[in-house]
C-alpha cells in the first residue's frame, strides 16, 4: 500500500485523537517485530502494544489434536477457541488507550469483534517455511517447546494445518499487507516507515484542531 493510500485510508476514520492497529500473522511471521517497529517510529505519539497471548485458556480447557508423535492428543494453542474470546474482546473494547494501541496476536484478525475495535488492520506476510524455521529457532532458544524434534512434529501436526485453515485466510480482512521475509527488509521497513509518518500527521493535525463550543 503506498502512502497516498494509507492516507486516504486514515481520512476515513473516525475519532482521531485515538487510533487502533491490529496486527496478525502467523507464528514467526514477526508481529512482534513490526509492533515494536511501529511503536519506537511512533514515539510520540504515545503507543501501547498489546499481546494477546495473555488470553490464552488455561492448558487444561485447551482443545486437543490428535498427536501421530506423541499417540495421545495434545494441547491445541493454534485454534480459534484456545483463546478466551468474549473475554478479550471486553477487555480491548474498554481499554483506556493512548493515542495509539496495537493488537499484536496470531488470531487477531480472526474474530469480528476485534476487527471492528480496529481503525488499521496489518497482516505480516511471510512464506510459510521460512515462518516455521523462525519459530523452530525461536522456541529453541528460549527453551520452550521441548527438543526440536517435539517442535517440527508440532509445526507439522498443528502450526501449519491451523496456520492454513484459520491465519492466512485473515489476510482478507487486513487493510495493510506487510511483506517479512528474509529478502523484504527494506520494503518492510519502507511500508512501516509510510504507516508512521502518516499517522504521526493525523494525530498532529487533531491535536490542532480546536473543541467545538
Amino acid at each position: 500500500m503506498s502512502k497516498p493510500e494509507i492516507e486516504a485510508l486514515l481520512q476515513n476514520l473516525g475519532d482521531p485523537t485515538c487510533l487502533r492497529i491490529g496486527i496478525g500473522g502467523g507464528s514467526g511471521s514477526g508481529k512482534s517485530t513490526v509492533a515494536a517497529l511501529i511503536k519506537d517510529q511512533l514515539d510520540p505519539p504515545a503507543v501501547d502494544v498489546l499481546r494477546l497471548d495473555q488470553f490464552f485458556k488455561p492448558v487444561d480447557e485447551m482443545p486437543r489434536y490428535e498427536s501421530s508423535y506423541h499417540g495421545t492428543p495434545q494441547p491445541d494453542f493454534n485454534q480459534p477457541d484456545s483463546l478466551k474470546v468474549d473475554e478479550m474482546v471486553a477487555h480491548c473494547r474498554e481499554i483506556e488507550s493512548p493515542e495509539v494501541v496495537i493488537f499484536d496476536g496470531h488470531f487477531s484478525l480472526y474474530y469480528p469483534g476485534m476487527r471492528e475495535l480496529m481503525d488499521i488492520k496489518c497482516f505480516v506476510s511471510v512464506d510459510a517455511e521460512v515462518m516455521l524455521q523462525r519459530r523452530t529457532e525461536r522456541n529453541l532458544a528460549n527453551n520452550y517447546g521441548g527438543s526440536r524434534e517435539n517442535i517440527l512434529h508440532y509445526n507439522r501436526e498443528c502450526v501449519l494445518p491451523s496456520y492454513e485453515q484459520h491465519i492466512f485466510p485473515t489476510h482478507r480482512h487486513a487493510d495493510i499487507l506487510i511483506p517479512n521475509g528474509d529478502s523484504e527488509t527494506r520494503k518492510r521497513d519502507a511500508m512501516i516507515r509510510s504507516l508512521c509518518q502518516s499517522i504521526r500527521g493525523r494525530v498532529q493535525t487533531a491535536d490542532r484542531q480546536e473543541p467545538l463550543p
